[in-house]
């Protein structure tokens, strides 16, 4: 009797770890997708000495003072006319000079893991900017007039503390990408509408109780990251994000789902993490582009035949949920790759029968 009791407390350790060594890994992946690309310029001469550089100031347009322990910046900063990039990233700056913005032909901004936490008036004059890499500061606000980057298409300004976005910023025209995740946010500015070519919007980890209405203005979005907030109810009016190609909406406690879901029919990535949900709207079976399904840590009890529809699905995480049986019309499922469902309720007839009905998926139970 006791070695059989030591064996199922073995067994559900052994679940119990595969459970938490995937959600880890999921975890990890995630957070290295939300950490930019950054493509240095090949054909501008790199100067890394600022002695170096200050003999021929007109000459550089790519300084890079990067990991240089600097805790200020010397007014000769503003001599490289020509500056197109500057890397100041890994410092310990907590301030810009107040006349940064003469830098009028600076293009792409590196100053991520510093300790800045404000920026300077003259920031907004830097009208040639095209991508800023400003995350991993102590920011608390942007200028009220960052708008008049016009240039600017894309701003990662994740791990800071900002509380709320100026009006102004839905001012810029060619914005494409704008991370804002894991700061204080509890709204979003209203006319987002302006941004017509913004593709791709983080704003994940932060304190927004309720699904911004103003998003559904995003029409042109590729990519939405809701996660990690406070939000219980998803409009059915998402659907008018028809480019959707991946939607996470993961930590939060969602009452409602929004039943049209399936017209989103170019999404490829749905993230539902640790949602609440109990069940899955029927019209989940319409994603025709789903690749990507991870719903683990809810309370999902059935899901719907439809799931059998979805053609493209390659993976599917239902892990830590309240299920004991899979439709048969997941046999339809010929591109499921993984399908991790441990930590539920499944009789060993029932697994055995899952196994059948998808000889070529990796499933773990």
């Amino acid at each position: 009797m006791i070695n059989s009791i030591r064996g199922k407390s073995k067994m559900i350790f052994k679940l119990t770890n595969i459970a938490l060594v995937f959600y880890f890994v999921l975890s990890s992946i995630q957070a290295q997708e939300l950490s930019p690309r950054i493509e240095t310029d090949k054909s501008l001469k790199e100067y890394k000495d600022l002695a170096t550089a200050l003999q021929e100031p007109l000459q550089v347009e790519f300084l890079n003072l990067s990991k240089g322990r600097l805790k200020s910046l010397p007014p000769t900063i503003t001599s490289f006319k020509n500056l197109k990039r500057l890397d100041l990233s890994h410092n310990e700056l907590k301030v810009l000079p107040a006349n940064f913005g003469e830098l009028k032909n600076l293009e792409v901004l590196y100053i991520y893991n510093n300790q800045l936490t404000s920026l300077p008036n003259s920031f907004v004059e830097l009208t040639n900017l095209k991508e800023v890499f400003i995350y991993r500061n102590k920011l608390k606000s942007l200028p009220a007039n960052f708008g008049e980057l016009k240039n600017l298409q894309r701003f990662y300004a994740f791990h800071n503390v900002i509380t709320n976005l100026p009006e102004s910023i839905c001012d810029l025209p060619n914005i494409k990408v704008l991370d804002f995740h894991k700061n204080e946010l509890t709204s979003v500015p209203k006319n987002l509408d302006k941004m017509k070519s913004l593709r791709e919007l983080y704003l994940n980890i932060n304190k927004i109780p309720e699904f911004p209405p103003d998003i559904f203005q995003l029409t042109n979005l590729v990519v939405l990251d809701l996660s990690y907030n406070k939000l219980t109810i998803i409009p059915d009016s998402i659907i008018v994000l028809k480019k959707l190609e991946k939607l996470d909406l993961s930590y939060n406690h969602l009452t409602i789902f929004p039943e049209k879901i399936g017209e989103l029919k170019f999404l490829r990535d749905l993230g539902l993490y640790n949602c609440d949900l109990v069940t899955l709207p029927e019209s989940i079976g319409g994603l025709d582009s789903l690749h990507i399904l991870t719903a683990p840590f809810n309370k999902l009890k059935i899901i719907p035949p439809t799931i059998g529809d979805l053609n493209m699905l390659e993976g599917i995480d239902f892990t830590r949920n309240e299920l004991s049986s899979l439709p048969e019309t997941i046999a339809k499922l010929k591109n499921l790759k993984k399908l991790y469902i441990n930590q539920n309720y499944f009789s060993d007839a029932e697994k055995e029968k899952i196994r059948m009905l998808l000889p070529k998926a990796l499933i773990s139970f």
